[in-house]
């Protein structure tokens, strides 16, 4: 059968719709009242049956969404079973006439015009790869790039894109700027790529670092290549025929490709102010790219899909992700501010200023991308020496000193050089030598965690409480042993207990920080949209319990604090120069104490509020055919289930508190409104404060946003109690109140954590 019959016939087919009807009815009759015959199997070992009655019998006994499954069918037979020649699913399928790689001439001499259009398209790319997507994708599309990666060049002169003896000489310089950039491209990717690896991350779900088998230029030097850069800025300066417009424009694009180049390879080493500089220089680089993006023009087929099917990959052929370019231009500007802030982190004022810094510079809109928040990473754990000059257990003591034992003989480091066995200073230095051991661990795993995505953030938690309750466990033991050294004197207090009474600081320590993070795990949650509209009344009374737990074990610490300063006062010679520690220990503490009650204040005042909405029938309980209330409780308490302290309220118990039968609307309504005005009260006087009595410095103006974000979120909540108040008093008798509520989505009101709902009569 001759070619042109053969594309004939191919034509027919592919010209075939599933709806079309027969040509001749007539012919296909006898199928239509009776499905085809069994196959006929000619072999002595296999008897073919008819099965289609009994299957499809068989298959109406299922329930919907049944599934069963055999064990014997394995991956192995699932993969087998991949229909081949779908283009979908095999990279070797080629329609007809197509060929298997891409027919490119390299040595083609492309416009200016045509430069800026590749050069901004891979500027796109590159950008879609730090949003997450895979460089199969993204940059490994490029026929260029394709060309400079295979084989793999081990210097600058197998480069070439055109591989003919002459190219070397007489290479257009249209193509020796695009290849200077492509190279500083990949080698920035490489850098890029090596430093997101060195960190905590997840594949796939934060960033893709696989290459495919692909070496990103790691054999060529990297002052080779910056050089080639600036080389090839300087003919094109002096390239006289091309226009003026033209010249600019790339010549913009070739100093931002070596600049971006330079930045991440020095962004490793801790110097801020010399990366600040850089990453500043770098964002002030776009603009001129930005308004030269019109001279370009696309060259759609420099970039292929068919250079997937040389990769190492175990995936099917994906499509070309496509950002635009404003998309582009907005994530590598950010990804530029965010580089250039997450170097004041640097800068070491205290441990508590520390954690605030990279709380906040996480909940930047949008989160920072995945390289700057690795980059956090490095700063702060690289060698596990902290920001580069500072040792774990230098934060720690700080922590520790700032918090329950300030001026305290426990941290005194002239312990560590006791050597005799039965002195009680040795005796401390090991013990505590012991509980940093325990806790720098737990200690670093918060910064770590909360370096990540905001989803994983609150998942890692729900893990890493857990380990703080055996931490409190473990330092109770050791407050125990080392309660025989210091000699210390317990209190009695008839009004809690006859027992006397003991400080247990690194015990007090634990559970300060695990209490913050089990608030943190509630907080994010209502940034995560977690909870239903009608479970909000009972997070937000489990969040006000939670920080006036907090609020109260302050008080405790604060007492004791307020113990020891007075015995050192006793002692002028050494109160003078321990003033200090204990000034800065207390103005933690009531720091922490104003924070916590505004926070409970305000939790309560919502759980109220919340609460005379759902009396009203204001915020109807969607149907769940498989679940109840107790059951979704159980669910949103499994992180806190196995947690010794505090206690977790049964289910029946927060029912009772949650609902308050034995109060009237008007007196839930009227606790509400006392109670956000004193949380506002709370936000007010926050919002006043320096970043020292903050403990906020290097991050003061992110800190006072969020506090004045919190404080717009009460006002709004003082106005929708005083309008649900007015509806309540007019209801009259038979309490029907007419009005709607809405409640503004994630990321939709004043503060992420404060879901205010909206109330129109």
């Amino acid at each position: 059968m001759g070619g042109e019959a053969l594309n004939s016939i191919s034509q027919d087919v592919a010209n075939l719709v599933l709806d079309d009807g027969p040509r001749n009815p007539a012919a296909f009759a006898a199928y239509d009242s009776e499905p085809p015959p069994p196959p006929k199997l000619k072999s002595r070992g296999v008897i073919a049956m008819d099965i289609t009655e009994q299957f499809t019998n068989a298959a109406q006994q299922l329930d919907m969404g049944q599934l069963i499954k055999d064990p014997y069918f394995t991956l192995f037979e699932s993969v087998g079973a991949l229909e081949i020649m779908d283009r979908k699913m095999d990279s070797g399928y080629l329609e007809s006439g197509e060929t298997m790689e891409d027919e490119y001439d390299f040595s083609e001499a492309l416009l200016p015009e045509e430069i800026i259009g590749i050069i901004d398209q891979l500027l796109c790319h590159e950008m879609a790869w730090h949003m997450g997507h895979p460089l199969s994708q993204t940059i490994f599309t490029s026929l260029y790039i394709d060309r400079l990666l295979s084989p793999c060049p081990l210097n600058l002169d197998q480069t070439y894109f055109d591989r003919s003896e002459s190219c070397s000489s007489d290479e257009p310089l249209t193509l020796q700027i695009l290849r200077a950039y492509c190279l500083g491209l990949i080698r920035t990717c490489s850098y890029i790529n090596n430093r997101v690896k060195a960190e905590h991350y997840y594949e796939e779900e934060d960033f893709v670092t696989h290459t495919f088998n692909r070496n990103l230029l790691e054999n060529i030097d990297h002052e080779s290549i910056l050089k080639l850069l600036d080389e090839t800025a300087g003919l094109l300066s002096s390239a006289q025929e091309m226009g003026s417009n033209l010249r600019i424009a790339l010549g913009c694009r070739l100093r931002f490709r070596a600049q971006f180049l330079k930045v991440v390879e020095m962004a490793d080493a801790r110097t801020p102010t010399t990366i600040k500089d850089l990453w500043t220089d770098l964002l002030a680089a776009l603009p001129d790219i930005k308004s030269s993006t019109h001279l370009g023009k696309a060259v759609p087929a420099s970039f292929s899909t068919k250079i997937q099917r040389k990769l190492a990959s175990t995936v099917p052929p994906r499509p070309i992700v496509q950002v635009s370019q404003d998309a582009a231009f907005e994530h590598l500007e950010r990804l530029c501010r965010d580089a250039s802030v997450v170097v004041e982190v640097l800068k070491y004022y205290e441990s508590h200023s520390l954690m605030t810094f990279v709380i906040l510079f996480q909940t930047r809109k949008p989160q920072p991308s995945v390289y700057v928040r690795t980059l956090l990473q490095h700063y702060l754990f690289c060698d596990m020496v902290i920001l580069g000059t500072m040792s774990i257990r230098q934060v720690l003591d700080d922590d520790l000193a700032a918090t329950v034992l300030p001026a305290h003989k426990l941290l005194d480091r002239g312990n560590d050089d006791i050597e005799v066995p039965h002195d009680p200073r040795h005796n401390m230095a090991a013990r505590m030598e012991i509980f940093r051991s325990r806790a720098a661990g737990s200690y670093l795993d918060i910064l770590r965690t909360i370096c990540q995505n905001r989803c994983r953030i609150r998942r890692t938690l729900c893990h890493t409480i857990a380990d703080w309750d055996n931490l409190q466990l473990d330092a109770e033991e050791l407050d125990q042993e080392l309660r025989e050294f210091t000699q210390e004197e317990p209190t009695v207090d008839p009004e809690i207990s006859n027992d006397p009474i003991y400080s247990f600081p690194l015990s007090s320590w634990a559970y300060f920080y695990k209490l913050r993070q089990m608030e943190w795990i509630v907080q994010v949650g209502f940034e995560l949209d977690t909870y239903q509209p009608d479970e909000l009344v009972g997070m937000y009374w489990y969040l006000q319990y939670l920080a006036k737990t907090r609020s109260r074990h302050l008080e405790r610490i604060r007492g004791f604090i307020m113990r020891s300063y007075a015995s050192f006062r006793r002692n002028p010679e050494t109160a003078g120069q321990k003033q200090v520690e204990f000034a800065n220990a207390f103005s933690f503490v009531n720091f922490s104490t104003m924070e916590a009650a505004a926070t409970y204040g305000f939790a309560d005042a919502l759980s109220c509020l919340y609460t005379v909405l759902s009396r009203l029938s204001l915020i109807p309980s969607p149907p769940r055919p498989y679940s109840d209330d107790s059951m979704r409780y159980e669910v949103r308490m499994k992180p806190f289930s196995t947690i010794g302290l505090p206690e977790l309220i049964q289910f029946d118990d927060l029912t009772q508190l949650i609902t308050q039968p034995n109060e009237s609307t008007i007196d839930i309504i009227n606790f509400a409104a006392e109670s956000v005005m004193g949380a506002k009260k709370g936000f007010e006087i926050l919002s006043k404060l320096n970043a020292k009595d903050a403990y906020c410095q290097g991050s003061h103006d992110s800190w006072l946003k969020n506090i004045k974000d919190c404080l717009k979120a009460c006002i709004f909540t003082s106005i929708t109690i005083s309008t649900v108040k007015k509806l309540v008093e007019a209801a009259g008798k038979d309490g029907q109140v007419k009005a709607k509520v809405e409640i503004p989505a994630a990321g939709k009101g004043y503060h992420d954590w404060w879901i205010v709902p909206k109330v129109i009569p």
